[in-house]
């Protein structure tokens, strides 16, 4: 009898110590976190709503620009006058010689704005420095009362004043600069050079004394009268031309 009784409470810890062992925590192992899966129609109509903003977009800017292509017609349709930067200062006078550059460019890059607008007001007064240059080369050779030098001595002069001209346009100073920002926030850049006409010939008289093979029966006098000619006469051009 004991030994049926010792068996019993050996079971009933077995038991017990099985029922304990079931209930406690068991610590459970953290799984990978799977990556979320892109469902495919829903990428599609996100893709859709992006072009349509896009599209509504592009609607709203070229109505803008509509808007103001209006308004500036509607400006001048009523003789409202339209303002240009530096336009004022970029006249010729008896003194110097004036053109005015413009540079514009897309987006907020002032100085390949400021850039442009210098290059492009040089190249102008290059371009009339030149027709000066061949004027009064011309008229020069063309006075001469005896023997006329041949053409090689006229174009040598004139590359030798072309010269000048470039020497004088890379020191030439600024008379005025101004910046503005168009409506889609671009650039604009006015700049104007000028050229001093008392230094210019200053500068050709001394070129073409200080050359030897020039300077063969060169008539100082005559030279400074036909430029000073030549001077007037484009000064009236432009005033004629309202600029």
């Amino acid at each position: 009898m004991k030994k049926v009784t010792l068996v019993a409470i050996a079971l009933v810890c077995s038991v017990a110590f099985t029922d304990c062992a079931a209930k406690k925590p068991v610590k459970k192992v953290s799984e990978p976190v799977s990556e979320q899966k892109v469902d495919p129609m829903q990428a599609k109509i996100d893709s859709l709503k992006k072009v349509k903003e896009l599209r509504e977009l592009e609607r709203a800017m070229e109505l803008e620009d509509l808007n103001h292509q209006q308004a500036m017609s509607a400006a001048a349709a009523k003789g409202t006058e339209i303002s240009i930067p530096c336009i004022e200062s970029s006249f010729d006078d008896e003194t110097y010689f004036r053109d005015l550059g413009i540079g514009k460019v897309a987006g907020n890059n002032k100085q390949s704005a400021r850039l442009d607008a210098v290059n492009n007001a040089k190249a102008m007064i290059k371009a009339r420095l030149g027709e000066f240059v061949q004027g009064v080369t011309s008229n020069y050779f063309n006075s001469y009362a005896g023997t006329k030098p041949s053409d090689d001595v006229q174009r040598k002069m004139e590359n030798k004043l072309n010269g000048v001209v470039e020497k004088m346009l890379n020191d030439a100073d600024k008379e005025c600069e101004k910046s503005v920002v168009d409506i889609k926030g671009n650039f604009e850049y006015y700049y104007v050079v000028r050229i001093p006409k008392g230094d210019l010939k200053k500068q050709i008289t001394e070129a073409l004394t200080s050359d030897e093979k020039l300077n063969i029966d060169f008539n100082e006098s005559q030279m400074q009268k036909f430029m000073d000619e030549k001077m007037e006469q484009m000064l009236e051009a432009k005033k004629k031309a309202g600029y």
